[in-house]
């Protein structure tokens, strides 16, 4: 494990001044290794890490991003549980001598908190890995790596340069996947021809990342399409729950209401606007860029339209000092 021990778990956390049992929290960090960190660096990388004892100088930078992630997401996961004591007859609010049980208004700030600082490291930590992905052969090589780096869109710090809307935050993020990833097939997959699709694909997936200029115009412009496109696809079913009900919160209570049909649809609107808008400005770079030598294989996919010269080249110029202009 990424955290062994009490006393490392709460150097990560701080501010503990109370008794804490490791046989008490080695569930939840455990748990929180398996479901937040295994599937954002992979278990290849994850076995490297907990089983190096003198770590390199770019593994203690990474584990340094990675271990407050998974106390915050041990300690979001346990603080429900901490606040009851549970045995044979029954569950109880635990209020030892000399103390009080915690107010609402402190448990939802504890919990809003663990969130944010959870998600804030995970997503720093895989930005400092993707920087300095030729330290860590173990994850370049893994399968992990080529699922997860080889989308257009791969992280929550990618789709939030594209989708600003998205403020960084990993679970909104993990939200969308799904929809971003199919986007990707059924909404920009045609724009590019499945040539150049698969091929900045498999650039992506592949370490160190060598894309010429045309290329990294053209995965500029498929970000902004696919990020709003994805967006605009999700936006209706984002607060909805397993069982098709619309859930929010407020202060803590969970409320089952409506996003106003206003705002929504003003959302869908931009969204789909942005999105055909993105598109258009792709399909316009890949058809004026695109030759024998630049973007090949889009120059040989069926929609590629060569650049048309104006009607008017070679008819009367328009000349500042003269009284009239030629339409």
């Amino acid at each position: 494990m990424l955290i062994n021990d009490i006393a490392a778990l709460k150097s990560q956390i701080g501010g503990v001044q109370k008794t804490m049992n490791w046989p008490t929290w080695e569930p939840y960090v455990r748990g929180a290794e398996i479901r937040h960190i295994i599937p954002a660096i992979g278990e290849e990388l994850y076995d490297e890490l907990t089983a190096v004892v003198s770590p390199s100088a770019e593994q203690k930078k990474l584990l340094d991003r990675l271990r407050p992630a998974v106390a915050f997401a041990a300690y979001l996961d346990a603080v429900p549980y901490l606040v009851t004591a549970t045995g044979d007859v029954g569950i109880v609010m635990n209020t030892p001598s000399n103390t009080a049980n915690i107010s609402k208004w402190m448990y939802v700030t504890l919990v809003k908190d663990a969130q944010a600082k959870a998600d804030y490291w995970i997503e720093t930590a895989l930005q400092w890995l993707e920087l300095h992905a030729g330290a860590f052969p173990t994850w370049t090589a893994s399968a992990s790596y080529t699922i997860n780096q080889g989308r257009i869109i791969a992280s929550a710090t990618e789709w939030s340069r594209a989708f600003p809307a998205g403020r960084g935050s990993r679970r909104l993020f993990l939200a969308v996947r799904n929809y971003l990833n199919n986007s990707e097939v059924d909404f920009l997959k045609p724009l590019l021809g499945p040539a150049l699709y698969t091929h900045l694909l498999e650039k992506l997936s592949t370490a160190p990342l060598s894309l010429t200029m045309p290329e990294t115009e053209v995965l500029r412009l498929s970000r902004l399409a696919v990020a709003h496109h994805a967006f605009g696809e999700a936006i209706p079913f984002l607060n909805i729950n397993e069982d098709f009900r619309i859930v929010s919160e407020t202060d803590g209570i969970v409320n089952e209401d409506a996003l106003e049909t206003g705002r929504l649809n003003a959302i869908l609107r931009d969204c789909q606007d942005k999105a055909s808008g993105y598109a258009a400005d792709l399909v316009k770079y890949l058809n004026a860029n695109a030759s024998e030598t630049v973007l090949h294989d889009y120059f040989i996919y069926e929609r590629y339209q060569p650049p048309v010269a104006g009607q008017l080249s070679g008819g009367f110029p328009n000349e500042p000092s003269n009284p009239h202009f030629v339409l």
